[in-house]
C-alpha cells in the first residue's frame, strides 16, 4: 500500500507540473486567429529557427512555468509555434513587421501585432512578459472596440491639391516606406483608433503615400522627406504648413494635426 501511495503521489506530481506550464498549441497562425476571434482571446507566437537557444529553453523552464503565468495565459492567450524555416514561417514573414527573430510576438485576433520581447529580455525581468501580455489584452480590446479609421484620398496629386483649395483644408500627407517598422504599426495601430479617425476626416485631406511608388518619389524629393514615417501638412498652394514624423500614439497624434490647424490660422 505504501508503494501504490508513492507511485500514486509521484504521478499526482507529475500531472500537475505537466499542467504547470504553458500549453503551446499545434495549429497555423490563421487557425489562431480564427479560435482568438472566437473566444476573445490574444495570440502569443513563439517564432523561432531550427535551433532552439538556451536563453529560450531557460525562459520555458523557468518563468513560462510560473503559475500566474500559466493561469493568465490558460484563460486569455492562445501559445503557438512557428518555425520560419517552414512553409508556415515564410507565410507568417508579413506578421512579423520586420522584426527579427527569435522572439516572443502577441497579436490580435485580426493578426496585428500587440506586442513582442525576446528571451533576453524576459530573463533580465521576468515580470516583462506579464506586463507585456496585460498590455497586449488591454490594447486588443480597445482595438476591438474601434471601427473607424483615417479615409484616405487614392487622386493624383494635382486633383487633391485643387479639392484642399476649393474646400480651404490642409492635406495631410502619410509618407511612409512598405519596409518602414514605425510605419505600418501607425497605419495598424493609429490610424484605426475611433478618435484619431474621427479629427483627421474632419479637418484633412488625408493621402498615404508610398514614398518609393508612384508619386512618391517626386514627392519625397521636392519636400526632402529623408525619415519615415514623416507626416506633412500642405496646403492647396503646395506650400508645407507644418510637418512632424515618427511613431505616435493617439494623443501626441491628435496634438501634431491641431498643430497644423494652429499653423494654418497664423498663416491666415
Amino acid at each position: 500500500m505504501l508503494l501504490t501511495a508513492i507511485l500514486l503521489s509521484n504521478a499526482f506530481n507529475e500531472s500537475v507540473y505537466a499542467q504547470s506550464e504553458i500549453k503551446f498549441r499545434d495549429l497555423t497562425f490563421d487557425q489562431a486567429m480564427l479560435e482568438a476571434g472566437k473566444t476573445n482571446k490574444i495570440i502569443f507566437v513563439d517564432v523561432q529557427n531550427n535551433r532552439i537557444s538556451d536563453a529560450n529553453k531557460e525562459v520555458e523552464s523557468t518563468v513560462f512555468a510560473t503559475d500566474s503565468v500559466v493561469r493568465f495565459f490558460n484563460e486569455h492567450v492562445i501559445p503557438i509555434r512557428i518555425n520560419m524555416s517552414t512553409d508556415e514561417g515564410k507565410k507568417f514573414i508579413p506578421r512579423l513587421a520586420m522584426l527579427m527573430y527569435p522572439v516572443y510576438v502577441f497579436h490580435d485576433k485580426t493578426g496585428d501585432q500587440l506586442s513582442f520581447l525576446n528571451a533576453g529580455q524576459i530573463l533580465k525581468d521576468p515580470g516583462l512578459l506579464m506586463q507585456k501580455a496585460r498590455e497586449s489584452l488591454a490594447t486588443a480590446y480597445t482595438k476591438s472596440i474601434n471601427d473607424r479609421h483615417i479615409l484616405f484620398d487614392d487622386h493624383s496629386w494635382k486633383e487633391i491639391l485643387a479639392k484642399a483649395k476649393k474646400e480651404n483644408k490642409l492635406i495631410f500627407v502619410d509618407a511612409y516606406t512598405q519596409w518602414c517598422r514605425p510605419c505600418i504599426q501607425m497605419a495598424k495601430d493609429v490610424f484605426t483608433l475611433n478618435n484619431v479617425a474621427d479629427f483627421y476626416n474632419e479637418n484633412f485631406i488625408n493621402v498615404s503615400m508610398d514614398m518609393e511608388k508612384g508619386e512618391g518619389p517626386a514627392l519625397g524629393k521636392k519636400y526632402l522627406v529623408k525619415a519615415y514615417p514623416a507626416f506633412l501638412f500642405i496646403d492647396g498652394n503646395g506650400k508645407v504648413v507644418h510637418e512632424d514624423g515618427g511613431f505616435q500614439e493617439a494623443e501626441s497624434f491628435i496634438k501634431v494635426g491641431e498643430a497644423a490647424l494652429k499653423a494654418k490660422s497664423k498663416k491666415k
